[in-house]
């Protein structure tokens, strides 16, 4: 569980800019982290938290509490300027309705996770066929794969299609339509695939927002490329050694947990952990194994939606050995013959 943080925190980047840090309990027990970024002229969202009811009070009392904790000039979700998503996964998406309810501002997202927000219904039925497809290769049971998918459909009704006003394109800053003419807010995008196709890490002078990308304790959870496009561990490796070797920074805020003071030491660290992973697969891999059996290895007896989460995170490396050569499917012959096959790997 990523666990609640201090909040209401300021941090301010050396060129004068406040950023807020607000902790809000998301889903049950589990926290993650919005930010408000304060230039003086505007007001920037970082994230909107969940649909979940107390995410959406968190939300409302963390803004209120910047004026009456930390002395911040009083405002409130109506002032909010502009609202940046970092990438589309409901903990970080699922309360912009709420948000919009609030206010008009201009909505900003990479081009990758777009159709997740604008065209919502679509991006739920093309998500779960693959999803469907994947969990029966793993090696489950029909009886598991549907009470699996149950699970992952379940909160997806509590959101729908919003438009999106502008893209967040890595490699250049944010120009946000605002109510002004479209302004350039002096933030830097950086696309870092691997977590979700179009997760961004957000620079404010030497101070990163680095969202999902990396987190002070936990290695962000990964999920295979076979199941949506510019995912996988492949995509993810070689986003953390762009962010790392960016230069200037001297402070990384992550979408959950606590400010990373040295964010190439946690680059490190969160590498060396994939590779361990890998090598644990590569040694579970010595005789045939499906997705599940490796699962079952890595996390043993995990329950309920940690479940999913494990077969994903299992499967995520399995098609990254598969892809690099490490791995290979022993059972020719039944995946020849069947039309959807469960996939039995060992080690080349």
């Amino acid at each position: 569980m990523k666990t609640r943080v201090e909040s209401p925190q300021r941090f301010a980047s050396g060129d004068g800019r406040t950023i807020y840090l607000i902790c809000l309990e998301i889903f049950p027990g589990f926290f993650g982290n919005v930010y408000l970024i304060d230039d003086g002229a505007r007001r920037i969202l970082v994230d909107t938290g969940s649909w979940f009811e107390a995410s959406q009070r968190g939300l409302v009392e963390g803004i209120a509490a910047l004026g009456s904790q930390l002395g911040a000039r009083s405002v409130s979700l109506a002032d909010v300027d502009c609202v940046l998503i970092t990438h589309a996964h409901m903990d970080h998406f699922g309360g912009l309705s709420f948000v919009r309810g609030h206010n008009d501002a201009p909505v900003g997202i990479h081009r990758l996770d777009r159709r997740v927000l604008s065209h919502y219904e679509e991006r739920v039925v093309v998500a779960s066929k693959q999803l469907r497809i994947f969990l029966a290769r793993s090696g489950l049971s029909q009886r598991s794969v549907d009470s699996l998918m149950q699970m992952y459909l379940a909160p997806k009704r509590h959101f729908g299609s919003l438009p999106v006003d502008f893209l967040l394109d890595g490699g250049a800053g944010v120009r946000a339509p605002l109510a002004s003419g479209e302004t350039d807010l002096d933030i830097d995008v950086f696309h870092v695939p691997g977590h979700c196709p179009g997760q961004v890490c957000l620079r404010v002078g030497e101070v990163l927002l680095s969202a999902d990308h990396v987190l002070s304790r936990t290695t962000p959870h990964q999920s295979p490329e076979s199941i949506t496009l510019n995912m996988g561990l492949g995509h993810y490796l070689d986003s953390l050694r762009a962010i790392r070797a960016v230069d200037g920074l001297r402070l990384a805020l992550g979408g959950h947990e606590e400010p990373i003071e040295d964010l190439p030491a946690r680059v490190d660290e969160i590498c060396r952990a994939h590779q361990r992973r890998l090598e644990q697969v590569i040694d579970a891999c010595t005789e045939p194994k499906t997705t599940a059996d490796v699962s079952r290895e890595l996390f043993g007896g995990v329950h309920g939606y940690n479940v999913l989460l494990a077969l994903e995170e299992a499967g995520a490396h399995v098609e990254y050995l598969y892809h690099h050569g490490e791995l290979v499917a022993a059972n020719v012959e039944e995946i020849a013959a069947e039309e959807n096959p469960v996939v039995r790997y060992v080690r080349a």
